[in-house]
């Protein structure tokens, strides 16, 4: 049953006991996108009166304040009662070993100087032996040596030295051993010492328990830090016409206790956002007075200006923006607030404040709960760990598509219907053709439902060369203004060597005039209307929709002419 916490029996728990509930393990999680939630859950017998599980050892990011009770068993839930505690923990047994083990290091490092100075003294009395030898006294000359003593005395000496430098270079070894392991007991100890005043974090649930017997209680509570986010693998298979989406979550939480065997669940929410619609302010406009009325502003007619060169987002575009600011009128509006001689400088601050609230604005789509039907494990190292969500195959319908003009290769693409209960959340995506890697790239926002592209890089199967034939100048009409023609006459030469039909789809353009006396006429192919093989938008783009035969050769010829008067000069030709 599901039970709400209550403090009005609170003076009620005072001589409560307390049963401890230490190994109670962690049963389900389910993770957003900037938290979790936690169950705990216990099982055991309860005698029947006042009874108090303490759920200790909580995760130190914990939202005491978000505490939920569920459970079974005859018993009435009387209140939850979260507790942060003071404590000193470091026992002093560990610390004392620590010291121990510190003295002996010390008293290790001691043995190993001493050492080092009497290798040093025998190094040292050698060297003088072998110079009393080899140098003369002041009253007398050098003493003379049989031969064999001499190269008994050098061999002796030669072993002696070999062996002081083999003790040297142990004795280094030794020190460096010591070095670390004083490193170690030291950082052991400070972490200890730095530990023994800390808190932890607990939650008592009080019971009334009526009558004695096995309970099971859940306790719940939201942790900070935790995140998961979304990837995917695409497998398209161009026999079978479909689409293999796996769709991964990737899972990271670093909030110091281990998720094993967990029932784990992903949620799209975001509980960070207020829960309802944000409220608006009134809207007032305001003169603004200059100090010196003679500062440089832009008049409210250049307003689209001014935006459209904000929307370019190109430093040209705001050099431009301002040259307008500095070389018109008086007044100006800045996001619907309007000014009067508004300086340069703030104009500035103001554009650029703008542009920064504008790059907060974030899309969000509907929140769902994912649950992961096998038992998960999740450790607490801030790894990513990923799990599957689920796996679908989909129909698919596959086109090729290119722009010549900008490209001479061919891509194709494939077309599924998201007929899962499941949202695809944007997400990076690994996409494989025919059981081989082709790209890495990225998943928009996809609903149950709704229709999405999957992009699989360039088919070299497929060409489309885009040739020029002529580009004339022609000259029509005999009294009067004469007019200018400059035809554009080109062809697109298709092949398929696929052994299988496909379509294809082919993008081009012709110019866009702004001015009445000039035309352009398209030519080659007639275009009245939107057909299902020929299309052109507002902007002049042209979309032919073209079925290719397996093995299949096919020109396809384009010409448009630029008709203007012959005083009129063009730009952009």
């Amino acid at each position: 049953m599901k039970l709400s916490p209550s403090l009005l029996l609170l003076a009620a728990t005072l001589g409560a006991a307390e049963v401890k509930t230490d190994g109670a393990p962690i049963t389900q999680v389910t993770v957003y996108a900037d938290r979790a939630e936690v169950v705990r859950t216990y099982k055991g017998h309860l005698a029947a009166g006042e009874q108090t599980l303490v759920f200790d050892q909580l995760p130190g990011a914990t939202q005491l304040n978000q505490l939920r009770v569920e459970g079974r068993g005859t018993f009435t839930l009387i209140d939850i009662r979260p507790e942060t505690i003071q404590t000193k923990e470091v026992a002093n047994e560990k610390v004392r070993a620590l010291q121990d083990a510190l003295k002996a290091q010390d008293l290790r490092h001691q043995a190993l100087t001493q050492t080092e100075a009497r290798l040093a003294f025998q190094k040292s009395a050698l060297d003088k032996m072998l110079g009393r030898l080899t140098t003369a006294g002041k009253e007398s000359a050098n003493p003379e040596m049989d031969p064999l003593k001499w190269a008994a005395f050098l061999d002796f000496q030669d072993k002696q030295l070999a062996e002081l430098d083999r003790q040297t270079i142990a004795l280094q070894a030794d020190r460096e051993t010591v070095r670390n392991e004083v490193d170690r007991l030291t950082r052991e100890l400070v972490s200890l010492r730095g530990n023994n005043r800390k808190s932890r974090l607990q939650a008592k649930v009080n019971l009334d328990v009526r009558q004695a017997g096995d309970v099971e209680v859940s306790l719940s509570y939201l942790v900070r830090g935790p995140s998961w986010s979304p990837s995917y693998d695409m497998r398209a298979d161009t026999q079978a016409k479909t689409l293999d989406v796996t769709y991964h979550a990737e899972v990271r939480q670093a909030t110091g206790e281990d998720w094993k065997g967990v029932s784990l669940r992903l949620s799209t929410a975001q509980p960070a956002l207020a829960g309802r619609e944000p409220r608006m302010d009134p809207w007032f406009l305001a003169k603004f007075e200059p100090q010196n009325k003679e500062l440089e502003a832009v008049p409210l007619g250049v307003v689209s200006s001014v935006t459209a060169g904000r929307k370019a987002g190109s430093d040209r575009g705001n050099a431009q923006m301002f040259n307008q600011i500095q070389t018109n009128g008086n007044n100006f509006a800045v996001n619907g607030i309007l000014t009067v001689g508004l300086p340069r400088e703030e104009l500035a601050k103001r554009m650029h404040s703008m542009d920064e609230r504008r790059a907060t604005v974030q899309a969000g789509g509907t929140a769902a709960t994912f649950l992961i039907e096998r038992k998960s494990d999740i450790l607490t190292d801030n790894k990513p760990a990923q799990v599957t969500v689920m796996r679908e195959t989909f129909p698919s319908y596959f086109r090729h598509t290119c722009v010549p003009k900008l490209s001479t290769f061919v891509y194709l693409k494939t077309k599924a219907i998201n007929k899962t209960d499941y949202t695809f959340l944007p997400g990076p995506t690994s996409v494989f053709l025919d059981g081989a890697f082709v790209a890495q790239a990225n998943l928009d926002l996809v609903p149950s439902g709704q229709e999405f592209w999957t992009y699989l890089g360039v088919d070299q199967s497929v060409t489309v060369e885009r040739k020029e034939l002529a580009r004339r100048e022609e000259t029509s009409g005999v009294f009067g203004k004469k007019t200018l023609r400059t035809v554009f006459d080109q062809v697109f030469k298709l092949k398929n060597s696929k052994a299988n039909d496909i379509e294809l789809v082919l993008w081009d353009q012709v110019p866009a005039s702004n001015h009445e006396d000039i035309k352009v006429v398209l030519e080659v192919p007639r275009y009245e209307k939107d057909t299902g093989d020929l299309k052109m938008n507002e902007s002049k783009f042209l979309e032919w929709r073209l079925p290719l035969k397996a093995g299949a050769k096919q020109d396809l010829p384009f010409r448009f002419a630029v008709e203007r008067p012959e005083d009129v000069q063009v730009v952009g030709l």
